[in-house]
């Protein structure tokens, strides 16, 4: 985004800011599409068990595979591609992997963590929020810098001037791509029964085939 600082109309001062380093994109998706999903989970029945696969305290995690229509993966593809596009880097192709949901509970948590393939090291994984509760708790300390439940990004950068972790109150239908390799976790969080229900996609980056010569 272009700014513009004038003085009695004879000096101009634009500014363009340029961020080195991985991005974390958020995207927003329709809420028909969250609709359709939780419902397919609901009456799903007999879902593989993800857990051993995943870093996660929490009981409750699925693989979803089967439950993604051809629209659904059109969707999620295109955000992996509008992501690669964004960073420059749009000759790698985006090879969607597996997809899994965490139905998170009161005092579960998933510790800060990274994602691997075993296709390749380098990829793109995601969270879209499903469902929420409508409250997170009660904070032991600090309420006026809320933890409970909230979605963390460690970026890694140990600069003074630069920004190291992103935390935020991750809402229904907010999709949050980045690179496997971003440490992220997610805290506990206390004092409802209902649930905290995201969905991750893996999607692999794999080089594209060499031509023909």
């Amino acid at each position: 985004m272009d700014y513009t600082m004038s003085e009695d109309n004879r000096h101009e001062i634009t500014m363009r800011p340029y961020v080195l380093g991985s991005f974390v994109v958020k995207y927003n998706l329709p809420m028909k599409m969250i609709d359709e999903i939780n419902k397919a989970y609901d009456e799903a029945n007999d879902l593989e068990k993800w857990n051993d696969r995943l870093a996660g305290k929490i009981a409750e995690e699925n693989l979803v595979n089967d439950l993604m229509t051809d629209k659904m993966k059109e969707i999620f593809l295109g955000c992996f591609q509008a992501y690669m596009k964004h960073i420059q880097k749009p000759y790698w192709v985006p090879t969607l992997n597996t997809v899994w949901i965490n139905e998170m509970r009161a005092n579960e948590y998933n510790p800060f963590h990274y994602h691997t393939s075993e296709e390749t090291d380098l990829g793109l994984s995601s969270v879209l929020v499903l469902k929420k509760p409508t409250t997170y708790g009660k904070e032991v300390t600090k309420p006026e810098d809320p933890c409970n439940g909230m979605l963390e990004f460690v970026g890694g950068q140990q600069d003074t001037l630069s920004i190291s972790q992103l935390r935020v109150n991750a809402q229904p239908g907010e999709f949050f791509v980045f690179p496997y390799t971003m440490l992220h976790g997610v805290y506990p969080f206390n004092g409802t029964e209902e649930t905290r229900r995201t969905l991750s996609y893996n999607c692999d980056l794999l080089r594209p085939p060499k031509e023909e010569e």
